[in-house]
């Protein structure tokens, strides 16, 4: 059940005509089962089994609270990871096997098992993220940042939360749980919940769906294409994930506002950041933050020797390339975004500037942009040999097919990329905000236009990309 789909929509607006009259203890009893509803419209089996994990995490995290026993943290923790690598990793790791003993059938154990038994390993939604969730829980939990004991209704409102738990922002406990006695719903807080979730649409089915149907076919089939193409797409891609996912967190955000309650922003105008370092600080926010505070701060950080503190940088972005997905390629994004993050760190630390500090903001602007297309090479294909195909292709000059709509996928991109500025500079929402009437006016008016505008060029059947992780 998608945030642009039309049974999301029916649903919610009958959620939300009762849940304001409800009071707080009704409130909470109706976002539980809508949570459960939305879950289970992908699949009531792995609901039941995220289900299970949540009480098995809330048992573990209360026991936590009362003794600090750190063999029960490791149990939890494996339990969590365990059941991530089953799902997701599973057939990484048969094919990781495969290469190293020289066994075919561990190779291609998917379609193997899939002609064989007629049974295949199904990701179920959002794992990774309700994973990364419980994880953090107990951690905290166990390092004394949740300090009184949660009741249960506040735990399962938290975790099962429908706006973010399928595909973030990943919350922490301070993120929600003060609030969740105390919804409130101003105009002020409805009209924004309003404007965030249409920003989101145009973003979502606007701009990234538009883009992907033009560029997909050449990400799925780069022998077939032109060079000019194969070097275009992963420029435009950068936009298109980032209006995808953006887009989503800007849904979920509006939709928690009308519920009452503030969740937290996970981009910060990016694509305007002048140095890759700047950029991973507005970028998916709560996970750059996740895996600071629980990956790469437990290794030591910074306060190891500088060398130790580059590996722990580069284990730390290669663990969140796996968490990605399970393939080689986002596997080596993360090694090469941990590089580029130890370079840049290397460099400050030696008083090496690439481009001077308050100068040239435009051309720091665009080195960031282009270190992190060059990312998006590995992220975006579906295998490395799609990679590489794409580089051979741009170096060989390939002659192929063109962009059907290339006029159309430059002008998305670069509305994709004006988008950054409202969210990195802060003048605009501040000048709006001193003119209510017209903010709120902006809500009746660009409903209407954002409806006329998807009924003409939308689709609203593209699914989310972060779905997949």
């Amino acid at each position: 059940m998608l945030f642009n789909s039309g049974i999301f929509i029916l649903l919610f607006l009958v959620v939300y005509m009762i849940y304001w009259q409800l009071p707080v203890r009704g409130k909470q009893y109706l976002i539980i089962l809508t949570s459960l509803v939305f879950y289970a419209w992908y699949s009531i089996p792995f609901l039941l089994m995220f289900v299970a994990l949540l009480i098995v995490n809330y048992w573990i995290g209360m026991r936590l609270i009362e003794s600090k026993n750190k063999g029960l943290l490791i149990a939890g923790i494996v339990i969590d990871a365990s059941i991530l690598g089953v799902f997701k990793y599973f057939y990484l790791f048969a094919e990781s096997i495969g290469h190293i003993f020289g066994i075919p059938y561990l190779v291609e154990l998917r379609t193997n098992w899939i002609h064989d038994l007629k049974f295949e390993i199904i990701l179920p939604i959002g794992i990774s993220f309700y994973t990364f969730q419980v994880i953090a829980f107990i951690v905290d939990c166990y390092t004394g940042k949740i300090t009184e004991k949660v009741s249960p209704m506040k735990f399962y409102v938290f975790t099962l939360f429908f706006p973010h738990f399928v595909a973030g922002p990943i919350m922490r406990a301070p993120d929600l749980i003060p609030q969740i006695d105390h919804p409130s719903l101003t105009r002020d807080r409805m009209v924004n919940g309003c404007l965030i979730i249409l920003q989101g649409v145009v973003k979502k089915v606007l701009i990234a769906d538009r883009l992907g149907s033009i560029t997909n076919p050449a990400w799925q089939n780069p022998q077939l294409y032109d060079a000019t193409v194969l070097f275009l797409i992963p420029f435009v891609w950068a936009f298109q994930i980032y209006c995808d996912f953006s887009g989503y967190t800007d849904m979920a955000r509006g939709l928690a506002k009308l519920l009452g309650y503030e969740i937290p922003e996970n981009f910060k105008g990016p694509f305007l950041a002048r140095s890759y370092s700047e950029l991973w600080q507005r970028w998916h926010i709560t996970l750059s933050h996740w895996l600071r505070d629980y990956l790469y701060i437990p290794l030591g950080g910074s306060r190891v020797g500088p060398w130790r503190t580059y590996m722990n940088l580069i284990l730390t972005f290669a663990i969140g390339g796996l968490w990605h997905g399970a393939n080689y390629n986002t596997v080596l994004w993360g090694i090469y975004t941990g590089i580029i993050l130890s370079l840049e760190r290397l460099w400050e630390h030696s008083g090496y500037r690439l481009l001077p500090e308050n100068r040239f903001n435009g051309l720091r602007v665009l080195y960031t942009y282009i270190i992190f297309c060059g990312g998006c090479l590995l992220f975006a294909a579906p295998t490395i040999h799609h990679s590489m195909d794409i580089v051979k292709g741009v170096i060989s000059n390939q002659r192929g097919l063109p962009i059907a709509d290339l006029g159309s996928m430059i002008g998305l991109a670069i509305l994709g990329y004006l988008l950054n500025i409202p969210q990195y500079y802060g003048g605009f929402k501040e000048w709006l905000e001193q003119k209510p009437n017209l903010k709120l006016a902006l809500v009746p008016v660009s409903t209407f236009l954002i409806g006329l505008l998807v009924n003409l060029y939308g689709d609203v059947t593209g699914t989310f990309i972060y779905f997949n992780f």
